[in-house]
């Protein structure tokens, strides 16, 4: 109580004092702060906020009910698909059971759950008038006030508070109802505030009264606050009002409201104050519409799970994100101070120019000493030592000390050293800009000089506990000096950091961290820290590994805390690590200066880091980050295609020629929302999912009919993913052209073209064959003619002649004798050139079928041998390609005499089948049959009729088989396809 009348009583006193009020003219620097207003599609005059249980952020307004995401406001006449008995909301809560309450601003009351919802009016016993608010009480009743009554929910039915109970407020208007720590019930209501101790039946007015006061808060002491809702906050009392005396407000503004930590939120007419009840005043607490306040008149306040505190005003909304990361208070008006870590958890602190400073978290300054620093190392002895412009600064406790003076080139400039050392003989080594690095050693200063040393400028500095000064140069290139010599390390060992701004060594192990990176040293080669994500580190100008294990690293992207169990596991195995990055979002605020000083981070003595940037200086406690473990909601917002939104609800059905879709989508993330990662696929186009990052929109084009189901997961802020995410299916209808039933008759259609082409290209095939036929047997016939014609002519006309001169030499001489064999030798000739003059020409009669002839031959050879002959003729007979004809016939005749000649059968049969498919002719008998050498040899050798039949088979595109029967016997069998056999 002491302590709140201390901070009511300051809290006056720099309202009422013009400096007070300029240093209260702050932004809040515990809070990240953001402000959305009509400009990005905030409602305005936000009456009431609640989270429900699913994460999303519900608002009330004159306008209407909204629902927010933390990016995008939708307005919602319907809660779980059941629709809201008015549009004009007021009052909002979301009971333990993740039931939402909504109250309406012309009475009634209704309660959504699991898709149902519970309106309450008049017949329920509901008080009448606006309904104000909605409060659970210890034991779980719920109580409702409203412009006409005080009432609670007993079973389904609202019972009414009255008179008799010791509450009378006429006909004025019941605000809130409050239940305290003790449990006491307090009402406040135009007329007064009534109170009702726990387990008492009778309600009492508490002190002061007759006045308007309508909001009640509850402090963590148990005092219980009271705001007219204009410019007066009232401590309240349970004793009776004095007669008499007037009322004094403790304390200024419009509203007031408790954090779960317990500290107060002032709201008043033009501000947002946030009292820390240990430090006051505190400048930094205040925040007004110049300083980015949404609107005027802050007149709700919320809390959500997430520890985020949410403030309406006439004009919008406004976030408070407490920051992981404490800036120091602005005041101070240091831009990246140079730091150098003290015992008891202060910092040593330097502008650069007017002085330095011990400071504590908090900001008190201790110890102010008129040397300002812009290097600091630590001694042998542990002592600190600070780089300023008149030299090496030895501070003492009491802001004493001892200066070990510059080099005469540097005081001449009043040029500070940039990087320090001490090694193991107590001498000091520094470096200047310009000048190079020096050596004190003996009371005095020398130049260090040693060859291969780069002369290009240093750019930090490190005693090892080896007793080896390692000098950090740009591009790669450190030198290491021990024992009096200097050898160079950096590229050739697989350092790839461009400039080495900073080195540390710490629980035996060396880093060296810079422009584009850092590495560990292991004696013989650099091992770069490489982050699992691929994320790339840049400008990395502080490092600082914890006793607890922890690996900490301040860069241009802000601070990267690599946990205890990820260091060790690179140390084992050089893996890339994971990491937790706190930004601009977390705090860390300005860049690093690309020239110093360094390092840019440092651990205190109580284990907090220190960052310092172009935004001054500012703190973090060590370990994990609380992580928020509860996946994001996540929502298929907005479907249109070729144009044409359509509903999101249920499976979509798309229009035939439909060929596009656009898919927005969304998810929780009230933190912050630009920090959400989204990945997406729709199955049937995408085989692996794709990245959208913080993209919240789906574009496919060119799809076909068919059938696709699009699905979309998210993570939060800190990677936790839903990974059932959000699902649509969707079907896009075929056009008629598109249809199965267009691609069968397109099919059917190529099908008959291609039979059609088929038969017209084996037609004109047969026509080619045919004519080559016919070119054939044409000049067969010519060249009979021509041998007819001549030489069988001559020949015949030659044998007449000789046998005339022959008849005239005697019978006695030995002439006639010659003259007789030569006259034989020509006949001979002669038949043989009438015999191959008959294979020049057809074998088959004009007169008759193939089957005829066949018949024809095999019933002349039956006429004088034992066998029997038969032919049997199976089908329609189709006309045959002449040579094709000439052929089979051919083929017949050949296997009809040899049938007749070597197989010793009674009975010889042909069968002649003309099939659609092909033409068959089969010879066979029940003779001996062929024998196994033969078969494998195809035929005897010296006789070339197997082989001549199936050359003439082979000329027109037949097969011959040629074969013994199970039972006895031999067969010939030919086959020519039909292609062939068309005439």
């Amino acid at each position: 109580m002491c302590r709140t009348l201390r901070l009511a009583a300051g809290l006056m006193l720099a309202a009422l004092s013009p400096a007070g009020a300029a240093e209260h003219a702050r932004l809040l620097s515990d809070y990240s702060h953001r402000a959305w207003t009509a400009a990005q599609g905030a409602p305005a005059q936000i009456q009431a906020i609640t989270q429900t249980r699913d994460g999303w952020l519900w608002l009330s307004t004159p306008t209407g009910l909204y629902r927010f995401d933390g990016l995008n406001f939708e307005r919602r006449d319907r809660v779980g698909g059941q629709a809201l008995r008015s549009t004009i909301v007021l009052p909002l809560y979301t009971a333990p059971d993740g039931a939402l309450w909504v109250g309406y601003r012309f009475g009634g009351a209704s309660v959504f759950k699991d898709g149902q919802v519970r309106h309450y009016g008049a017949a329920d016993g509901f008080p009448p008038g606006a309904t104000y608010s909605f409060s659970r009480a210890p034991d779980g009743a719920m109580w409702v006030t409203t412009a006409g009554g005080l009432a609670w929910l007993n079973g389904g039915r609202w019972q009414r508070i009255g008179a008799d109970s010791g509450f009378d407020p006429g006909a004025k208007s019941i605000w809130q109802v409050l239940f305290d720590r003790d449990g006491t019930q307090w009402v406040s209501s135009d007329r007064a505030v009534y109170y009702r101790r726990q387990g008492d039946s009778r309600y009492r007015i508490a002190s002061p009264a007759d006045i308007r006061l309508s909001s009640l808060a509850a402090a963590p002491d148990g005092t219980v606050w009271a705001s007219n809702g204009s410019d007066a906050n009232y401590r309240m009392s349970q004793q009776a009002p004095a007669a008499g005396r007037p009322a004094r407000p403790a304390l200024p503004g419009s509203g007031m409201w408790f954090d779960r930590a317990g500290t107060m939120w002032l709201l008043s007419e033009n501000r947002v104050e946030r009292m820390l009840p240990d430090v006051f005043p505190d400048p930094r607490q205040r925040i007004t519409q110049e300083q980015g306040l949404s609107g005027m008149n802050p007149q709700t306040f919320f809390e959500d799970r997430e520890g985020n505190v949410w403030i309406g005003t006439v004009s919008g909304l406004d976030l408070f994100r407490p920051n992981r990361v404490r800036p120091l208070p602005s005041h101070l008006e240091i831009a990246t101070p140079a730091l150098y870590p003290g015992r008891d958890g202060k910092v040593r602190l330097s502008n650069g120019s007017t002085g330095s400073w011990l400071m504590d978290a908090g900001g008190r300054r201790y110890d102010s000493s008129p040397h300002a620093f812009r290097s600091a190392a630590t001694g042998r002895d542990g002592r600190p030592a600070l780089g300023t412009a008149e030299g090496i600064w030895l501070p003492e406790a009491g802001g004493s000390g001892a200066m070990i003076p510059s080099p005469p080139a540097a005081l001449k400039d009043q040029m500070a050293p940039r990087a320090l050392a001490q090694d193991g003989g107590g001498d000091w080594w520094a470096s200047y800009v310009n000048l190079g690095i020096y050596r004190h050693h003996d009371g005095g200063w020398s130049r260090v000089d040693y060859p291969g040393l780069p002369a290009a400028r240093v750019l930090s500095m490190l005693a090892d506990r080896r007793d080896r000064i390692w000098i950090g140069y740009p591009d790669n290139r450190i030198a290491v000096i021990e024992r009096g010599a200097a050898s160079m390390v950096g590229a050739a060992q697989g350092l790839r950091i461009g400039n080495v701004l900073t080195m540390v060594e710490r629980n035996g192990h060396l880093w060296i961290a810079g422009e584009l990176g850092a590495a560990l040293y292991d004696g013989r080669r650099f091992i770069p820290l490489q982050l699992a994500d691929g994320h790339e580190l840049r400008g990395i100008s502080g490092l600082v590994e914890t006793a607890g294990g922890e690996l900490w690293l301040h860069g241009h992207d802000g601070a990267f805390r690599i946990a205890a169990e990820q260091l060790g596991q690179f140390l084992r195995t050089g893996a890339a690590v994971g990491y937790e990055l706190l930004d601009k979002d977390d705090g860390v605020s300005g860049g690093i200066q690309p020239t110093g000083p360094f390092p840019s981070m440092v651990e205190a003595g109580d284990g907090t880091l220190w960052l310092s940037g172009l935004g001054g200086a500012a703190t973090i406690a060590p370990g994990p980050t609380a992580r928020d473990t509860t996946p994001p909601l996540v929502e298929i917002r907005a479907v249109s295609s070729n144009g044409k939104a359509y509903p999101v609800a249920g499976p979509l059905a798309l229009p035939p020629g439909a060929n596009n879709l656009q898919i927005g989508f969304s998810a929780l993330g009230l933190s912050m929302p630009d920090k959400l990662a989204f990945r997406y696929r729709l199955e049937g186009v995408d085989s692996e999912w794709q990245q959208a990052g913080g993209r919240r929109e789906a574009f496919y084009t060119n799809l076909g009919p068919g059938s696709y189901r699009f699905q979309v997961i998210a993570a939060n802020k800190d990677g936790v993913w839903n990974t059932g995410g959000a699902t649509l299916a969707v079907t896009i209808a075929p056009t008629f052209t598109q249809s199965l039933w267009f691609k069968v008759i397109c099919l059917l259609v190529l099908a008959a073209l291609a039979v059609l082409a088929w038969r017209w290209r084996l037609a004109q095939m047969a026509r080619l064959i045919e004519a080559r036929h016919v070119e054939r047997l044409s000049e067969r016939e010519r060249i009979a003619r021509a041998l007819h014609d001549t030489f069988l002519q001559e020949a015949q006309g030659t044998i007449l002649m000789m046998q005339l001169a022959m008849e005239q030499v005697p019978a006695t001489l030995p002439a006639r004798a010659a003259m007789e064999r030569g006259i034989g030798y020509i006949e001979q000739a002669l038949v043989e050139g009438r015999d191959e003059v008959r294979g020049l020409r057809s074998p088959l009669r004009d007169d008759e079928t193939l089957a005829q002839s066949l018949d024809r031959f095999g019933q002349r050879l039956a006429a004088g041998l034992s066998a029997s002959f038969r032919l049997e003729q199976k089908g329609a007979p189709y006309a045959l390609p002449v040579i094709t004809g000439d052929e089979v016939f051919s083929i017949g005749r050949e296997a009809i005499c040899n049938a007749f000649r070597h197989a010793r059968a009674s009975e010889i049969v042909v069968e002649l089948e003309y099939g659609a498919e092909q033409l068959t002719l089969l010879v066979r008998d029940n003779g001996q049959g062929i024998a196994a050498d033969t078969l494998a040899q195809g035929g005897r050798s010296g006789h070339w009729g197997l082989v001549g039949m199936r050359e003439r088979a082979a000329r027109v595109g037949a097969t011959v088989e040629v074969g013994n029967h199970g039972e006895g016997g031999a067969f010939v069998r030919l086959t020519l396809p039909a292609m062939y056999a068309s005439a």
